[in-house]
C-alpha cells in the first residue's frame, strides 16, 4: 500500500539502544488505514491481546513495506484510545474469580496411602455384577462372545472418562 516514513533521533537511539525495528513511524492518513486494515478480525484488547497484536504488527508490516514492533503500534493505539479502559471491559471467555480453596484432609490421605485407583476399582465390580460377561456357555457364540467382551472394553473407557468429568464438577464445584 503505501511507504512509511521512518523518524529516528540520534539521541533517542544512543539512550535507549533501540534498533531499527523500533525507529519511529509517522502516521500519515494513508498509513493509519493500513493500520486499520491490518487490525480487521483482530481486537488488541482482552485475555488475547498480545496474541492478535502479533497478527496485527505482521500484517501492518507488510503493508507498509517494513518491519514496525508492536511497541510502536501499542503507543499509536494509545494516542487514538483508552487501551486500558477498553481492555477491562472485554468480557472474558470464561469465569475468573479467585476463591482460596483447600483440598479435604481425607484426599490428601487417600494420595500419601495409595488409595487414589480405588474408587475405579469398585466401580469396575459393581459393574461385572450388574452386567456380568456373556460367555459361549450361556449360548453366545465365540465371535458374538468377542463383540461383548470390546462393548464392555469400550464401556470402562465411557465409564473412566464419565469420572474423570465428575471429578472436574466436584472441584469446580469446590471452588465456588
Amino acid at each position: 500500500m503505501g511507504e512509511a516514513e521512518a523518524v529516528q533521533t540520534d539521541e533517542k537511539q544512543a539512550d535507549s539502544g533501540i534498533s531499527p525495528v523500533e525507529e519511529s513511524v509517522i502516521w500519515s492518513q494513508e498509513v493509519e488505514v493500513c493500520l486499520f486494515h491490518a487490525m480487521l478480525g483482530h481486537k488488541p484488547v482482552g485475555v488475547n491481546r498480545h496474541f492478535h497484536m502479533i497478527c496485527i504488527r505482521d500484517k501492518f508490516s507488510q503493508n507498509i513495506g517494513r518491519q514496525v514492533s508492536s511497541k510502536v503500534i501499542w503507543d499509536h493505539l494509545g494516542t487514538m484510545y483508552d487501551m486500558q479502559a477498553l481492555h477491562e471491559s472485554e468480557i472474558l471467555p470464561f469465569p475468573n474469580s479467585e476463591k482460596s480453596f483447600v483440598l479435604p484432609d481425607e484426599i490428601i490421605q487417600d494420595v500419601k496411602e495409595g488409595k487414589l485407583g480405588a474408587e475405579e476399582e469398585v466401580k469396575e465390580e459393581i459393574k461385572e455384577e450388574r452386567d456380568p460377561p456373556a460367555t459361549h456357555e450361556e449360548g453366545l457364540g465365540p465371535s458374538l462372545a468377542g463383540q461383548d467382551i470390546e462393548r464392555q472394553q469400550l464401556l470402562s473407557e465411557d465409564d473412566r472418562k464419565a469420572q474423570q468429568q465428575r471429578q472436574g464438577e466436584r472441584q469446580r464445584e469446590g471452588f465456588k
